[in-house]
């Protein structure tokens, strides 16, 4: 290669051809320098939108159609929302009346039984009037706290057997002997229908108090009427405080001590009513005995005559019992 030739054309070169080239290279570049930067600017937006973004109506994310489903879905899913919260406030408004409507007829219920036998008692019971009976072979007076007038009982319900009282848990009740044990669970002692009912006698026993195993039954109710305070005799101090009760009848006031009370089965044996001999009778005392939440010192043979008061427990398999033993007969004056 000849590097000197090239190195005298160099030298050689003309001047004014150099010149030449210099001045049109500098227009050149003083045409780009010279071009309106807003036109550079906007060309280069354009390309750039055109190249990166594309916001045709077609493919946009905010199009108005699609804006308007997404409006009429929040729409409806708002009045499906309203839908079933009115729904439920209607069934819980509802259940409320229906609750209530149930607490009225119940405290109604409770109400009607209550004035039926405040009027017996009433008419049966003379509080204000004392009267005395006569006690033992001596014919010794004793004062009771009321007299019980038997035929006012009989004017309201010839069922009618006599009147209990038993002081420590306020009881003070009318007492039938129906036909069947089914009848005055639901009506009270005037008949009238009441799941109140009455008290009532066992319909199996022949010999009225005078068996020597009487059971008397009772509901246990809610607002404590009925049998619904026997329970309190759990609690050792009201066993303890008075662990007697009565029962009155036309001729004669019976006198019972309690020595025994019990939760047993709805069928249990402690509502056996018949014995073969004293024996049998004597291991049934014993076993209510053994049963028994409460103890109390006292002694119960097969020469005994017992009461058996006897109530439900909230539990439909089981039964709260009283038992007592007479103790003393009185004859009304």
């Amino acid at each position: 290669m000849n590097t000197t030739n090239n190195n005298d054309d160099l030298l050689n070169d003309d001047p004014e051809q150099s010149s030449r080239r210099n001045i049109t290279k500098s227009d050149d570049m003083l045409d780009y320098e010279l071009e309106d930067p807003d036109d550079i600017l906007n060309d280069d937006v354009d390309d750039f939108i055109d190249e990166d973004m594309d916001y045709s109506d077609s493919n946009s994310p905010y199009d108005e159609n699609d804006a308007d489903a997404v409006f009429d879905r929040q729409e409806k899913d708002k009045k499906r929302s309203n839908i079933i919260r009115r729904i439920i406030l209607l069934i819980s408004v509802a259940v409320f009346i229906f609750a209530a409507y149930n607490l009225i007829n119940i405290f109604l219920a409770y109400h009607k039984a209550d004035v039926i036998y405040n009027d017996i008692e009433q008419n049966v019971l003379d509080e204000d009037s004392h009267t005395n009976v006569i006690i033992g072979d001596e014919e010794e007076e004793v004062e009771v706290p009321f007299k019980y007038n038997h035929q006012a009982l009989l004017n309201i319900n010839s069922d009618g057997l006599g009147y209990i009282y038993i002081p420590s848990i306020g009881c003070r009740l009318p007492m039938v002997q129906g036909n069947d044990n089914d009848y005055y669970l639901t009506h009270t002692f005037d008949k009238q229908s009441s799941a109140n009912g009455c008290l009532f006698e066992d319909s199996r026993i022949n010999s009225g108090l005078s068996s020597n195993h009487v059971i008397i039954y009772g509901h246990n109710m809610r607002n404590l009427s009925m049998f619904g305070k026997l329970k309190q005799f759990r609690d050792q101090a009201v066993f303890d405080s008075d662990a007697y009760f009565w029962v009155y009848t036309p001729e004669k006031i019976y006198k019972y001590e309690i020595f025994s009370c019990q939760e047993v089965g709805a069928t249990s044996e402690t509502y056996q009513l018949q014995f073969s001999d004293k024996k049998k009778f004597q291991e049934y005392i014993d076993s209510c005995f053994e049963r028994s939440v409460l103890k109390r010192d006292i002694e119960v043979t097969s020469d005994d005559k017992i009461v058996t008061l006897s109530t439900c427990t909230g539990n439909s398999e089981t039964r709260f019992l009283v038992q007592g033993k007479l103790i003393e007969t009185y004859k009304a004056v």
